[in-house]
């Protein structure tokens, strides 16, 4: 696990499922090419986050996203890094624009939970792959900390539908569905990857910790309602801030004093969760070395 390097970018990152799986993406890769110089298409990149992480590695990363606006953040980090082995592409996951065997590895990370179709954006994965390319996935967990969300863990517990939409949406925010181990292995192979065991993540946590982080809180970053001194020092998705003018922060500083906060509460975690609930599925899998993918044209 890389903390030190997710710390090194973003020192106030307050989503500690985010730290986490951030953190077990960048062991992965840095296992797969300790050496650097791999090609990584970032699926569904959003605002471009893991572009400066995989930057630290010394990996070409190539963006895609439906989102324009997102891709607009994606040039504004890749700018602000000087990142010159960045690309970024407007596309579907479900049709990738590009051919097949040309990077050496994906990235779906809170993906596959949005999309109608996610086998085939799997099958797209494992197309544009090399063979015995790694496939880096993760998900959210159906079976969550009922901490995590617990609107919508007492509403699923009654039989009710859950939140998706709104400031008390949590972990269910925009999401076709929530994954098991075993949806999930089975979405993965059926797509002829070869998945290692799934591993979960991030079980101990503050009560309504998605909302805050997500619903009120990223509505307050967005909306430019807090202070630049209190969220430029590495929030991710902040404006950074001059070194020279984030003295105030150090006499005080609201969002700084709530991610100590929530940093105490995730010193509980483990890397791992052995059993029980946990807030992400993470799970690494390769496209086999001598067996062509079934969609492939090769």
């Amino acid at each position: 696990m890389r903390y030190d390097l997710v710390d090194l970018e973003y020192p106030m990152e307050p989503d500690p499922a985010f730290r986490r799986r951030a953190a077990w993406l960048l062991a992965r890769l840095e296992l797969a090419f300790p050496e650097g110089g791999a090609k990584v298409l970032d699926i569904g990149c959003g605002q471009g986050f893991y572009l400066p992480l995989c930057r630290q590695l010394g990996l070409s990363w190539t963006g895609v996203d439906m989102d324009g606006q997102a891709l607009l953040e994606v040039s504004s980090q890749a700018s602000r890094t000087g990142f010159a082995g960045a690309a970024w592409v407007r596309a579907s996951a479900e049709a990738l624009p590009f051919p097949s065997h040309s990077f050496d590895a994906v990235i779906l990370s809170e993906v596959l939970e949005h999309l109608t179709d996610p086998g085939r954006a799997l099958a797209e994965a494992a197309r544009v792959l090399k063979p015995a390319g790694v496939a880096l996935i993760t998900v959210p967990n159906a079976d969550y900390p009922l901490a995590w969300d617990p609107l919508n863990g007492i509403r699923e517990a009654l039989g009710l539908q859950p939140v998706r939409v709104g400031i008390f949406a949590g972990i269910w925010a925009h999401h076709e569905r929530l994954y098991t181990v075993a949806q999930l292995e089975r979405e993965v192979r059926q797509a002829c990857f070869v998945p290692e065991p799934a591993v979960r993540m991030t079980r101990w946590c503050l009560p309504f910790i998605h909302n805050l982080v997500y619903g009120l809180g990223r509505r307050l970053l967005e909306g430019g309602r807090l202070p630049r001194a209190w969220t430029g020092h590495g929030l991710r998705g902040a404006e950074r801030v001059p070194r020279q003018h984030r003295s105030f922060m150090r006499l005080f500083n609201p969002v700084a004093a709530a991610i100590t906060l929530i940093r105490f509460a995730d010193r509980l975690n483990g890397d791992l969760v052995s059993r029980g609930p946990s807030q992400n599925i993470c799970l690494a899998a390769r496209r086999p070395s001598s067996t062509p993918h079934a969609n492939s044209p090769d």
